[in-house]
């Protein structure tokens, strides 16, 4: 029984890591929950070799990640039309997979902390930092979002990006994991590592209101645009049954708007409606002539013509006479929605899953120009992906940086759940990382304006159909993460293999007999302290 018990126990904390970590996320925004979410799994591995702290991680994420996406099962029913036991298959599947993370994690700070003299407190953010950066993900999740809520947290953004910020979460939980366990195990108190801990908050706080009062005083002189999103609350499914009656509305709602105010712009969802041009993307589309206002919209483009033939998920730009000023086409598709992996080899797939479209990934890069201004504009969530975005605002051929974001995107395949804010949280990170206005829109919400600071100054509810009118500044310049992107999560790389590379080669000296007694050490699954702290 006792040996059942000290199994028992660390699985049960691994959980409970699991669980604060959901909670903690954007959407359940317990955000305070994620500065002690893995000091039961500390706690867990402290003993243990790493392969069974390979083990106890891989539960953590997989709780973590099975609560904060338990809105994939809905999604996959009605967007891919699965049944309701291979939907919540496919949320075990994708929970296993980037739960794998974590997993990865626990070993490697339990390799170092057996074999290096490394600290804990520094292992531990660098090993996370750099399987963020490096980690392949369907739905990334960066741990920093969870923290959108305390912008003068989150500023170190535009110099490291969102990464800089899962960071020092990370580093917060291993300081307190650092002085809990010297307490818990020496009954003293370690000064030192709060001391570190409390010079860089002093240091991340103080950059981070110096530069809101500098963004602010730039926005302050900045041009503005008046800009309009209309929210229609039609869901996802609505366009297979009356699409003319979609666009109407959205059509209506425009026209009623611009007659209450002038609008530099109208803001629509992606794929609203269907249209057929020339490859070219040349032309006049009368139905906008009469909206007395430019419009972004969504739409599902099919190229006409010969050797054409394609359909690609498309934002258009219509000048108040309809005519095309541009258009842009997604290229980071969502597989199983928009593509289904290796459908091009076996087309049968396809067939399978009926409600699954078959795009084509847009290739351009090129802002759409409004008048003088240049306009960054992503669909969906290529959102959450930075290095996107930021190539995207690197202004194509030219080298234009747009003075703007806009994002087109259809949150209603995931319910009334958490996702929606989950999405805006994750793409509120874009503003800081490129120190733009977003403008988001969604067809059933939540749409909202954030401005340059990472701050959500303006938004629409869920389910609702609504509009939202706003100013967004127009602003110019760059920033180092701009400039030179995940420069954190490469140096992270590179210090975790030098760490993992150095831990394993003083293994295999041990297994020769040069380190007989450390090897039987890790075997015990006993654990030093001095390394462990």
């Amino acid at each position: 029984m006792r040996m059942t018990i000290g199994k028992a126990l660390p699985l049960c904390a691994a959980v409970l890591g699991g669980i604060l970590l959901f909670l903690g996320y954007a959407g359940f925004d317990q955000f305070y929950l994620e500065w002690i979410f893995l000091l039961p799994l500390f706690w867990a591995i402290r003993d243990q070799r790493p392969k069974h702290a390979f083990q106890l991680g891989w539960c953590a994420g997989i709780v973590g990640h099975a609560g904060g996406f338990y809105w994939v099962i809905g999604m996959f029913q009605v967007f891919a039309g699965l049944p309701w036991p291979l939907a919540a298959l496919g949320l075990l599947f994708l929970a296993a997979a980037n739960g794998l993370l974590m997993g990865v994690w626990a070993w490697a700070v339990r390799v170092a902390a057996l074999k290096t003299r490394w600290s804990l407190v520094w292992v531990a953010p660098v090993v996370w930092t750099a399987l963020e950066k490096f980690w392949p993900e369907v739905f990334p999740n960066y741990l920093g979002a969870s923290q959108y809520q305390l912008p003068l947290l989150t500023q170190i953004a535009d110099l490291v990006g969102i990464l800089g910020v899962s960071f020092l979460v990370v580093f917060i939980n291993a300081v307190l994991w650092s002085v809990l366990s010297g307490w818990l195990e020496r009954r003293s108190f370690t000064w030192r590592p709060l001391a570190v801990l409390a010079a860089v908050l002093v240091a991340v706080l103080g950059y981070g209101a110096y530069r809101i009062a500098a963004v602010e005083r730039q926005v302050a002189s900045a041009e503005q645009l008046s800009v309009g999103l209309i929210q229609t609350n039609q869901g996802g499914t609505a366009k297979y049954y009356d699409p003319d009656a979609i666009f109407r509305e959205h059509q209506a709602m425009t026209v009623a708007l611009a007659q209450v105010q002038p609008l530099d712009l109208t803001v629509w969802p992606e794929g609203i409606c269907e249209i057929a041009l020339a490859s070219s993307r040349e032309g006049q589309v009368p139905a906008f002539a009469g909206m007395k206002t430019p419009v972004l919209w969504g739409a599902v483009l099919k190229e006409m013509g010969p050797g054409s033939g394609k359909v690609c998920n498309t934002a258009l730009l219509t000048d108040p006479s309809g005519r095309i000023l541009g258009t842009y086409d997604k290229s980071v598709l969502v597989p199983f929605g928009e593509y289904i992996p290796f459908g091009d080899i076996f087309p049968r797939l396809y067939s399978w899953s009926p409600y699954t479209s078959r795009f084509w990934p847009g290739e351009s890069e090129e802002p759409l120009t409004l008048g003088k201004h240049r306009l960054s504009v992503s669909i969906c969530y290529e959102d959450i992906f930075p290095e996107k975005i930021r190539a995207l605002m690197r202004g194509g051929r030219e080298g234009r940086r747009p003075d703007v974001m806009f994002n087109l995107t259809n949150d209603s395949w995931y319910g009334k759940s958490t996702e929606p804010m989950e999405h805006l949280a994750l793409a509120s990170f874009r503003s800081i990382e490129n120190r733009r206005a977003l403008v988001r829109v969604t067809n059933t919400g939540i749409s909202a304006i954030v401005d340059p600071v990472g701050r959500i100054v303006s938004r629409t509810g869920i389910w609702t159909k609504e509009t939202l009118v706003n100013r967004v500044p127009i602003l110019q310049g760059t920033t180092v993460y701009a400039r030179y992107g995940d420069l954190l999560g490469w140096l992270c790389i590179l210090l975790t293999a030098w760490c993992i590379g150095q831990a394993l080669g003083m293994a295999g000296k041990g297994r020769s007999g040069d380190g007989a007694e450390e090897t039987r050490e890790e075997h015990a699954g006993a654990h030093s302290s001095r390394k462990w702290h």
